[in-house]
């Protein structure tokens, strides 16, 4: 058959291919992902393989498109029944099942069974419930799945892809340290595939553009990215912010939106307004328009610490409410014991003052100059703000059944 190269969890294989016919799992792994062990022999080169925990893909994999609601999609869609009589098994029935499978009871190697040790009686499967087991059984007349011990999981599984069994096996707790693990070593080196041709990484139509409405909105969720979320950090990327950055104020942002939707980009990009009185007016305005799937249009969320904020302005000292007038991203940093906003100007058109947080500057330049995260440190309201834009990039990817990426590129 020539030699294979796999994609597993632990002791469970989830994707095969053989010889030249390999398949790039690039974009679930990072730098340090690439793992190097010594040589069977002294004269060969090290083995490599990608390796990392389960539980620390679940966001690659929603940000590729592989959510619970495309495994959903893909049970109800799968034209697996063409081939076997469809289980009569919910997919609510699957998930709840899943979440408690532990694929650490797997023997290694798995246990096979013998057809003679059979005997007539199926042998008890690992995972799934005795009253269901007997249903999978029920319709597959003429198939043999007596091959080791797992394999009611492996019946559960048959109609989803490799990346959404992934997904799936990711919502068991029991599994969130299992290493994933794509072994190409094989494939190498037997000569089927050049060793420069495996690489990990993303490619562009993997990745989403953040666009803000200035330099230090993306200065900071960029370090926001990079110190909170580092397993998807390499996901986002921004406009250069080195020299003019280009969208400074809502109004060069709205054109941008504008001139974005007019020439169809086909970029996945989302766009992030302050929760202020220009931001929140003027995506309003923007939302308004024929927006592509590609693209979301939100502002910073509003949060309960912002319901009776300190501020000051024409009417002295007062606790207000700044979530749409006053809550730009300086707010979502760690302010202290003594924040305060200062009302500053007029919008007549939307009858409301615009506030700033005072300051502004000197929590900014706190985060900066952080080199790492420290419990010191408060990101309870930068990690909302990754959650509510973590949300919005996850929505672009419909439940279209996506595969895996294609063969690597010679």
């Amino acid at each position: 058959m020539g030699t294979a190269a796999t994609l597993s969890v632990g002791k469970f294989e989830v994707f095969v291919t053989w010889n030249e016919n390999h398949v790039s799992h690039g974009c679930l792994f990072q730098d340090d992902d690439l793992k190097s062990f010594a040589p069977y022999e002294s004269d060969e080169p090290p083995v490599e393989r990608y390796e990392r925990p389960l539980g620390t893909l679940i966001g690659r994999l929603e940000l590729l498109g592989y959510t619970i609601e495309t495994a959903r999609a893909e049970y109800t869609a799968s034209t697996l029944d063409d081939i076997f009589d469809p289980l009569d098994i919910t997919f609510d029935e699957v998930l709840e099942i899943l979440r408690t499978v532990d694929l650490s009871l797997l023997a290694d190697p798995p246990t096979q069974i013998k057809p003679e040790e059979i005997e007539g009686n199926p042998p008890v499967g690992l995972f799934v419930p005795i009253h269901l087991q007997d249903k999978i059984l029920a319709v597959r007349t003429g198939w043999n799945p007596f091959f080791g011990r797992h394999w009611d999981l492996d019946a559960l599984l048959e109609k989803f892809g490799p990346y959404t069994t992934l997904r799936l096996l990711a919502e068991s707790p029991h599994n969130a340290e299992l290493p994933v693990v794509w072994d190409f070593f094989g494939v190498v080196s037997t000569g089927w595939i050049r060793r420069h041709e495996i690489s990990h990484g993303l490619e562009q139509r993997e990745q989403y553009l953040i666009v803000t409405e200035g330099s230090s909105d993306a200065y900071i969720l960029r370090k926001s990215l990079d110190l909170l979320r580092p397993d998807v950090a390499d996901y986002f990327y921004f406009v250069d912010m080195k020299d003019n950055y280009p969208f400074s104020g809502t109004g060069s942002l709205a054109n941008f939106v504008k001139g974005l939707i007019k020439i169809g980009v086909q970029n996945k990009i989302c766009v992030v307004f302050d929760n202020d009185t220009e931001g929140v007016s003027t995506m309003n305005l923007c939302i308004e328009l024929p927006v592509p799937k590609n693209m979301r249009i939100l502002r910073l969320p509003d949060l309960p610490e912002f319901d009776s904020f300190p501020t000051i302005g024409p009417g002295g000292r007062q606790l207000v409410n700044i979530n749409g007038l006053a809550a730009a991203i300086e707010c979502y940093l760690d302010l202290g014991s003594d924040p305060c906003v200062r009302w500053t100007v007029y919008k007549e058109k939307m009858d409301a003052y615009q506030g700033a947080l005072i300051n502004k500057e000197q929590y900014s330049k706190r985060f900066y100059e952080q080199r790492g995260k420290t419990s010191l440190y408060d990101y309870s309201k930068l990690n909302l703000v990754l959650d509510s834009i973590m949300a919005a990039c996850v929505s672009m990817n419909t439940p279209s059944l996506p595969t895996v990426r294609s063969a690597i590129e010679v």
